[in-house]
């Protein structure tokens, strides 16, 4: 009879910290230091007609985020460029830059990329993040875009695209926004427990189009203040600059996250979107797969 009871208890304990509530925001304390990474590789397919181009894209960007101060309302963080890694490959045209390996006999095109990534390359800027981890203000990027327009102005017409093409994909204030945002705006709007979801909408500029991804988040385990958490989203993608049409499809993964200071510690995200598209009365067929890594180290 004994052994019977303490079985019961046992397993009503157990139970009870199975169906524990945890609350999971942006909390991290004022003065802690992180390194942020982020790692963002696309595959990209356009095919026109019986004519596929294949385009390979990979940027890899190191940041130091330092947390100045946190309140009820959020938290203010200071973001320093550590490091940039950008690669461009495709039939026609293969561009790259590396801020630890410079190299000495680059192209034209490469040393132009110099220009742009190195003038970013130790820059800081301000993040305020609340804590349901929207990025309320973004201050200090104008400063940074305008120098690197003025690092690639001797270049004339090529520099001024390309440079006005990098702002708008990676390092731009709608950029970096929406890229800080799928890091963190990832939260619940109350206490969740193992097995709970939740919905989160959002809107974000990637790939110079406009997207509205819709992200069911799932808590799937809880260990040592670790939280697993289950992604399955659909995107819905708004071609900018001249497209018409739409691109579709789904993004799937986990994020780790700290209980007690909110962190997403890391992220393994893929997307995969695909649909016709209209460019200069000329129909196209897009496919990308996109697959974006972070990770935060303390």
């Amino acid at each position: 009879m004994k052994r019977i009871v303490i079985t019961g208890i046992c397993l009503t304990f157990a139970f009870t910290i199975t169906q524990a509530q945890v609350t999971l925001q942006f909390a991290p304390e004022a003065g802690a230091n992180y390194e942020y990474r982020t790692e963002i590789v696309q595959n990209i397919k356009q095919r026109v007609g019986d004519r596929t181009l294949p385009i390979e894209e990979t940027v890899t960007m190191d940041f130091l985020m330092n947390v100045k101060s946190r309140n009820a309302k959020g938290a203010e963080t200071y973001f320093t460029f550590r490091d940039i890694s950008y690669l461009l490959s495709s039939p026609m045209l293969q561009m790259e830059y590396d801020s630890k390996k410079l190299k000495s006999n680059a192209s034209p095109l490469d040393k132009m990329q110099e220009k742009i990534f190195g003038s970013v390359v130790g820059k800081s800027f301000t993040l305020v993040i609340s804590p349901d981890g929207t990025v309320k203000n973004v201050n200090g990027v104008d400063a940074i875009t305008k120098e690197i327009k003025r690092a690639v102005a001797a270049d004339g017409p090529m520099g001024d695209q390309m440079s006005a093409s990098e702002i708008q994909q990676w390092l731009g204030k709608d950029a970096l926004k929406g890229m800080f945002e799928q890091s963190f705006r990832i939260y619940p709007a109350k206490e969740v427990k193992v097995g709970d979801h939740w919905t989160v909408k959002s809107k974000y500029g990637i790939s110079n189009k406009k997207s509205t991804i819709t992200t069911v988040y799932t808590l799937t385990s809880i260990q040592n203040d670790l939280a697993n958490i289950s992604v399955d989203a659909t995107v819905i993608f708004e071609p900018a600059g001249g497209v018409e049409g739409t691109l579709s499809g789904s993004q799937a993964g986990e994020i780790i996250v700290n209980t007690k200071t909110g962190i997403p510690v890391s992220s393994d995200l893929t997307l995969n979107i695909n649909g016709n598209v209209k460019q200069n009365n000329m129909n196209m067929v897009m496919e990308m797969i996109a697959k974006m890594k972070t990770i935060i180290n303390e």
